[in-house]
């Protein structure tokens, strides 16, 4: 017989005898959920590649922040620490460095803190920086209806210190 407490709050103690008779079912045998502990080698501060369990989908870059026993703390590279998961050491959600690339699927980066971002694909991929007014020649790739060329010919415009009222300093590619 398994003994049973009074919990704060509660009329009555739980009985798992009477309520294993009530639903006509038996007990999980201890020696399925006790097993021994491997060494399994786990540190914190070690990478690897780990399935998110909010986004089964997803393989991240993680860390182990935490060994407890069986347990590892794991945190996704870039990701507050409340999107951290627990995972036993034996899971088949972890997978070592490389394992993505090895096998083809896609590992997601780490997400980039908000100051290195960058400000969109389209200048990260142009290699576009702000420039002040008074640059002579600039090159910006912003689509505009009728303009005459080939598609995908990037046409340069002249600028001046200051763009004419009403007007932005653009450069076009053609469609």
């Amino acid at each position: 017989m398994i003994t049973s407490f009074l919990v704060s709050g509660w009329e009555k103690c739980f009985d798992w005898d009477e309520y294993l008779i009530e639903t006509g079912t038996m007990t999980a045998p201890a020696s399925l959920l006790i097993r021994d502990i491997p060494y399994h080698g786990f540190e914190p501060g070690m990478k690897l590649e780990a399935v998110d369990l909010m986004e089964p989908r997803l393989i991240c870059v993680a860390t182990v922040t935490r060994v407890v026993n069986r347990l590892l703390r794991i945190h996704f590279d870039g990701w507050d620490d409340e999107y951290d998961q627990w995972v036993d050491c034996e899971s088949p959600d972890v997978y070592p460095v490389g394992w993505c690339e090895l096998t083809g699927y896609q590992l997601q980066m780490p997400v980039a803190p908000a100051s290195e971002k960058p400000v969109t694909k389209l200048m990260e991929t142009t290699k576009i920086k702000r420039m002040p007014y008074g640059k002579k020649k600039r090159k910006l790739l912003m689509a505009k209806r009728g303009t005459k060329g080939q598609p995908g010919e990037l046409l340069e415009s002249e600028e001046t210190e200051d763009p004419p009222e009403g007007e932005s300093k653009k450069g076009f590619i053609a469609f």
